[in-house]
């Protein structure tokens, strides 16, 4: 999908545009501290002259690949949020949703793992983003607030500690799809949706 994308693209965006994926893929496996210019370069296959022609150093590279976000979560989330359905098959369909667009789209899966892990780090932090600005990883608290205030989950844990557990649960997933051999990423199986599923499900106890 990245590389359609990019033959639309002229060259020198195109360029730049390989810089920054690679510099996400190297980030979400060594993270920002641990990765170093060299790594950057030799994943993009391009030069170090190539590397300072787009960027001064690899903090302003950073900020890029911050800036990089997609908005088709968001706009599943948002959409998957305005159906009349309980939430334990919303919630279904939005880990269908995620591992599938995992499977078709490396960068997809990338990217989610990469900002998961930013948010999770600024949330550490006290930092947060403005309320017309939350991503949907967090927004899962408000979906889980709601499922549990319709008794679709379970009221036992709180909807934080709820959107924690599935974000942590995705995210880990993620890790291990990135980190598995290319050659082997189309078997890989993912954590079963139901199972997912069935631990936020609330259970019906019948009288």
């Amino acid at each position: 999908m990245e590389k359609k994308k990019n033959q639309n693209l002229t060259i020198a965006d195109a360029r730049k545009n390989e810089l920054v994926l690679s510099a996400l893929k190297v980030f979400c496996k060594k993270g920002y501290h641990s990765a170093t210019i060299n790594d950057i370069v030799k994943k993009a296959k391009c030069s170090h002259g190539l590397f300072y022609h787009y960027f001064k150093n690899k903090k302003e590279l950073f900020d890029a690949v911050c800036e990089s976000r997609g908005h088709h979560m968001m706009y599943f989330l948002d959409k998957v949020l305005e159906e009349n359905s309980n939430y334990v098959d919303k919630l279904i369909k939005l880990t269908e949703y995620t591992f599938s667009n995992m499977k078709n789209d490396e960068i997809f899966a990338y990217r989610y793992y990469f900002f998961v892990s930013r948010i999770f780090e600024k949330a550490e932090m006290g930092v947060m983003p403005p309320k017309d600005k939350v991503p949907p990883h967090l927004r899962m608290t408000e979906f889980f607030e709601q499922g549990i205030a319709l008794g679709d989950f379970n009221d036992k844990y709180s909807a934080r500690d709820c959107a924690r557990l599935y974000n942590s649960i995705i995210q880990g997933a993620t890790l291990n799809f990135i980190l598995y051999p290319k050659e082997l990423k189309r078997s890989f199986n993912f954590p079963s949706i139901q199972f997912i599923a069935d631990i936020f499900k609330k259970e019906i106890i019948n009288a």
